[in-house]
């Protein structure tokens, strides 16, 4: 599947793959019937077969793989290089819509060569802008935009509005992306005004959105409201129901942030009806995070809560997505950086080679220099090729550490105990295991990208996190947080989470199968340069619950130890993990580089 499109943009993408649905079966029909009439194999079958491809291209890519070889193959027989071309980057089209990003890239670039060979600037500048989405997509901002720019100088060359502000978005979008959204709203704002020029409600009304986005993004609340305002009326006149669900959906989240929740609450209501008919999920839960607010600030908890369970349900299968399109993006990156990197060497190489025949006097002086020079590269390479492994080892353990921080049984346990303290018409104990859970997610979702925090933040995170475990067990927890005097809470470094996944343990596999009241003492102190964490707990112990702590312990300490052993090669430490057995209950010990912020 090719990876989701931002709100930030694509929208004119969409609006094609909606408007072109409609007739996309019947001009599809129309050239098989065609092909199967013309079975010659020239530039006539090759057109065909390149026209339905495009038809093809997202209702059915993996078929239309060897309908466009084929049209690639007949072009190079009959010597049609633009048909090639053409061919290419169909190819390349299908590619990218499958999130083969390095497959995609390849085609585009052998038909940018091509489309050079025949001076075929239009052909040129569009594969242009293709490569620029890719490098997008993998957020190198800097080559995206040189290839954006290019498609733009093409666009005003050959006098094609409609390209031009293509390439206009496409620029605004980057900055946006990067947040220079001063630059951003002008691109987004001449390119508003060209498309006014064209008359193309379809594109005013997508660029309106966008324009309101980075508003909204730069603090520019009101100026926002007018847009997205303008952009859900012109969304609704011409019946395209993505930019009105979107539009509406930012009115109630700005109404919502304003304090206006009534009118919030409308305009969210109106979103998620919309999104439902046309099954957005990502903006489904945007309208439930929106209602879950509105019903909160007017007293409405059943509600509020009703809505917040849809918002998290719905939040967490798009994240699911989104963090499987990260780690594909990752990998893509890497396979690309590792693809030129040895195409770079190869070059290098053939050039050596090339002007050791060339120099025969000096046979001997160039059999020692290329010696030098192939062990030098052989370590260089080596060098590399563990530095790569390493980078992709950080983000492997960076993504797992992220999806193992909440565990969906814990969020869905506190849900049905807020639930439960409801229908007990315990209104004041609902209302606080709700505010601290809120805090409590906001917390982890805020910190999820950074790799330290102050440890008194970590701390107040991992004793709220006790503390609701601990209404949730009907205060059959006690615990206690020790902290040296020689530490400053504010000013020590921690990497977050790190004892997160040992306090759920001792919690789920040793204090909540005990009988009798249950105690976690944590304790944080300073030996030498280094910072000493440990949690011991009273539980079951490990032997008397072997098969599934195991299994979670098993886990947990293999992401552990893997951010451990990042930590040491990066600052060249002896951070360490140890678990230690006692006669009642299990301590972890977790040392780790002391690190102060100031």
């Amino acid at each position: 599947m090719r990876p989701t499109i931002p709100n930030s943009l694509c929208f004119c993408l969409l609006f094609l793959i909606v408007f072109k649905v409609r007739s996309q079966e019947k001009t599809l029909d129309s050239l098989q019937v065609e092909l199967r009439n013309h079975t010659l194999q020239d530039t006539v079958r090759a057109s065909l077969l390149i026209r339905t491809v495009s038809e093809m291209t997202y209702s059915d890519p993996n078929e239309a793989f060897p309908l466009i070889d084929e049209s690639i193959s007949i072009s190079r027989n009959e010597k049609w290089t633009k048909g090639e071309a053409l061919g290419l980057r169909q190819k390349g089209n299908l590619y990218y819509v499958l999130g083969d990003n390095l497959n995609a890239l390849d085609a585009y670039q052998k038909a940018v060569l091509l489309s050079k060979n025949i001076s075929d600037k239009p052909l040129e500048s569009s594969l242009l802008s293709n490569i620029g989405n890719i490098h997008a997509d993998l957020k190198e901002y800097d080559r995206a935009l040189e290839n954006y720019r290019a498609y733009l100088n093409t666009a005003r060359e050959l006098g094609s509005r409609p390209d031009e502000i293509k390439a206009l978005s496409n620029i605004a979008i980057v900055y946006n992306d990067s947040e220079n959204f001063e630059e951003g709203i002008s691109y987004l704002e001449k390119a508003l005004e060209l498309a006014k020029l064209e008359n193309n409600d379809l594109f005013v009304a997508a660029i309106t959105n966008n324009l309101a986005l980075a508003q909204k993004k730069a603090g520019a609340h009101e100026k926002a409201l007018v847009n997205y305002q303008k952009a859900a009326d012109l969304a609704q006149q011409i019946g395209n129901k993505y930019i009105e669900a979107s539009a509406l959906n930012s009115i109630g989240e700005i109404n919502a942030l304003l304090q206006n929740f009534s009118v919030a609450e409308t305009n969210a209501d109106r979103a998620l009806s919309i999104s439902k008919e046309i099954g957005a999920v990502e903006w489904q839960a945007d309208s439930w995070k929106v209602l879950s607010s509105a019903f909160e600030n007017k007293g409405k908890l059943a509600e509020a809560l009703y809505a917040y369970k849809e918002y998290i349900t719905l939040r967490d299968s798009v994240l699911s997505e989104e963090k499987k399109s990260e780690l594909t993006r990752k990998e893509m990156q890497f396979k690309m950086e590792r693809q030129q990197a040895i195409a770079q060497e190869e070059i290098k190489r053939e050039r050596l080679v090339k002007n050791g025949y060339l120099i025969g006097t000096l046979v001997l002086l160039i059999i020692s220099a290329l010696g030098y020079v192939f062990y030098k590269r052989r370590r260089d390479a080596l060098e590399k090729k563990k530095i790569a492994e390493f980078n992709a080892k950080v983000a492997e353990t960076e993504l797992k550490a992220l999806r193992s921080q909440m565990n969906p049984h814990f969020i869905f346990n506190s849900l049905n105990s807020i639930s439960d303290f409801i229908a007990r018409k315990d209104i004041k104990q609902a209302d606080d295991y709700l505010v601290k859970f809120s805090k409590l997610t906001r917390s982890i979702l805020e910190n999820s990208e950074k790799k330290w925090i102050p440890l008194e933040e970590d701390l107040e995170l991992m004793e709220l996190y006790i503390q609701l475990e601990a209404l949730r067990l009907e205060e059959k927890l006690t615990y206690t947080i020790t902290i040296d005097e020689s530490i400053e809470t504010d000013n020590t470094l921690i990497p977050p989470f790190i004892l997160q996944p040992f306090i759920e343990n001792s919690i789920w596999h040793g204090i909540a199968p005990k009988n009798g009241l249950g105690q976690i003492d944590l304790s944080i102190k300073k030996a030498e340069d280094m910072l000493v964490c440990s949690v011991d707990d009273n539980g079951v112990g490990r032997l008397k619950n072997h098969g599934q702590t195991h299994k979670n312990n098993s886990f947990g300490l293999k992401i552990t130890k893997n951010r451990i052993d990042i930590i040491n090669h990066l600052k060249n430490t002896k951070g360490s993990l140890k678990l230690f057995d006692k006669n009642e209950g299990v301590r972890v010990e977790i040392r780790l580089p002391y690190e102060a912020q100031f």
